[in-house]
């Protein structure tokens, strides 16, 4: 199935392939109905992935195909990256990373440039409350507070740091229903990752000193330093999904 998808505020198109929307997609859907159905509540469901997998492509896949499927309550994507501490604090705000003192703005993006506490807050309020979620403004590149209105009974938050295995953070999970996590070969990966700031205006030498400096460091935590979700999907090199 090729479909047109809004991902971050821009138009994508994508490709699923009709044997994973039939073994995996529909079947996702239909849990996360079912479960709203069973607990008679607001149903949280984490989609947890590396950078570069794909997540909020396939997110937003999901709420596509919940508003088109029969029998199915309809869900809502939220993203993690609103959650972002704004620029202004990042500028100004160091921390240790061995015997370095790195500045925040240098790692944005990994977990230690998130507002946990915040996402506590949040999270807890979704089972009681429609709280308004943060947004991450890609052309302003500052997250914008209480952007999004939460008004769907199933929601499914992406992030890359949702299932982290460090203190704090190895909780969060006990705040959702339903865990998934991607896996995916970390080749393919930085590969998909080069090219994707290639395609966005920088250059080779660029786009891999960034993902030496930055996007390896978060892949590695995240594929090799997350706590078990309850489903894990890899993801092939040609897009593919199967249930590992």
């Amino acid at each position: 199935m090729k479909v047109l998808l809004n991902i971050s505020g821009f138009e994508t198109e994508a490709l699923f392939p009709d044997n994973n929307i039939e073994k995996i997609h529909k079947p996702l859907i239909e849990k996360f109905s079912r479960l709203y159905q069973e607990k008679k509540e607001r149903i949280i469901i984490f989609l947890a992935a590396p950078p570069g997998s794909g997540k909020s492509t396939l997110a937003a896949f999901w709420e596509h195909l919940s508003h088109t499927l029969p029998n199915v309550d309809a869900l809502q994507v939220l993203p993690f990256d609103g959650f972002h501490y704004p620029n202004e604090i990042l500028d100004s705000n160091y921390i240790m990373r061995g015997d370095e003192k790195v500045k925040l703005r240098s790692i944005k993006g990994g977990y230690e440039t998130f507002n946990l506490t915040s996402l506590i807050d949040k999270l807890k309020k979704l089972k009681t409350q429609d709280p308004k979620w943060p947004y991450y403004d890609r052309n302003l590149h500052d997250p914008i507070d209480d952007a999004i209105t939460v008004d769907k009974g199933i929601v499914v938050i992406e992030g890359n740091w949702l299932l982290l295995n460090e203190p704090v953070w190895n909780g969060l999970h006990e705040l959702a229903d339903f865990t998934i996590f991607i896996d995916a070969d970390p080749r393919f990966l930085e590969d998909r990752l080069v090219n994707r700031k290639i395609r966005g205006g920088t250059s080779l030498e660029d786009a891999q000193a960034f993902y030496k400096n930055s996007d390896s460091n978060n892949v590695d935590m995240v594929l090799n330093h997350s706590v078990k979700a309850d489903l894990t999907l890899y993801m092939n090199q040609d897009g593919s999904f199967e249930i590992n």
